[in-house]
């Protein structure tokens, strides 16, 4: 009987649609169910979905973070190299106008303490290099070689205390001692009377006294000149011309007696093992 009524009804809502409205009612009826029913398998779902994409964002974010820091790497050595590129145009922009022939070095490293200032730079007894040369950056007179090994040397800077430079005022001549002062990075001028002359902003250069310095580059500039009435000399403080605490590539100067006296604008550039820099005439 319940298999003939089922028939029944099938042909008739198939004919006949009676029962399209109650099959609709019927399915709204049981919508919420049938929600409730495919939950579970819902949530399963959306929560793959949440940790597969969170996952490949932060596997994406590590890889634009690497590309970054990449970039930013890159960035820095350009500007390191452009930062390098200028240094060393000034620093033979500097040679070109010296009558000496000089030779390039690198700053290796930096000995600063209270009584003492020193560097180490990359040239040695194999690249020529002797105790007592000179050794200026693109702005002036650094200091001068003090010990030499065979791949490396010290230079004691002008600021050390237990250096003294002789200079001569550019302006009128006067000559003097430019004394270091340790960590400050000043010099101080030695031994000159209140009737000296010098002036605030006198440019003071090597007089070549004492053979150690060729004469006429540039020491410092004298940034305070003070007379006390208890005193018989003038407290004048030098600020160095050199970029003590900066440069990084330094001129050693060579001695060439051999070399010949002609025009003085002639410049000839040797490229060799050693990076000299000479020129063929003062």
């Amino acid at each position: 009987m319940a298999l003939l009524a089922s028939l029944t009804l099938i042909f008739i809502d198939s004919r006949l649609n009676y029962l399209t409205s109650i099959r609709s009612t019927l399915s709204t009826a049981i919508y919420p169910i049938q929600r409730v029913a495919s939950l579970p398998s819902d949530l399963v779902s959306w929560t793959n979905q949440y940790l597969q994409s969170r996952a490949d964002l932060k596997e994406h974010n590590k890889s634009l973070q690497a590309t970054n820091l990449l970039s930013s790497f890159h960035l820095q050595k350009l500007r390191g190299l452009e930062r390098e590129n200028l240094r060393l145009r000034e620093l033979l922009g500097s040679s070109f106008r010296l009558p000496e022939r000089v030779q390039v070095a690198e700053v290796l490293r930096v000995d600063s303490a209270l009584l003492s200032q020193h560097v180490v730079i990359n040239k040695g007894e194999r690249d020529a290099v002797f105790e007592g040369q000179s050794v200026l950056d693109s702005s002036g007179v650094m200091g001068q070689v003090m010990t030499v090994s065979q791949f490396s040397s010290r230079v004691i800077l002008v600021t050390d205390p237990s250096h003294g430079t002789p200079v001569q005022v550019n302006r009128n001549g006067l000559r003097s001692v430019a004394r270091g002062r340790g960590l400050n990075k000043l010099l101080q001028l030695e031994y000159l009377p209140h009737n000296s002359g010098i002036r605030v902003g006198d440019l003071l250069v090597t007089s070549g006294l004492g053979g150690r310095f060729p004469s006429g580059y540039p020491v410092g500039t004298v940034i305070s000149v003070k007379e006390s009435p208890g005193k018989n000399f003038s407290e004048v403080t030098v600020e160095p011309t050199a970029r003590i605490a900066t440069s990084r590539e330094v001129l050693l100067v060579l001695s060439s007696p051999e070399a010949e006296v002609t025009a003085p604008d002639k410049i000839k550039v040797i490229e060799s093992d050693k990076d000299e820099i000479g020129s063929e005439g003062r």
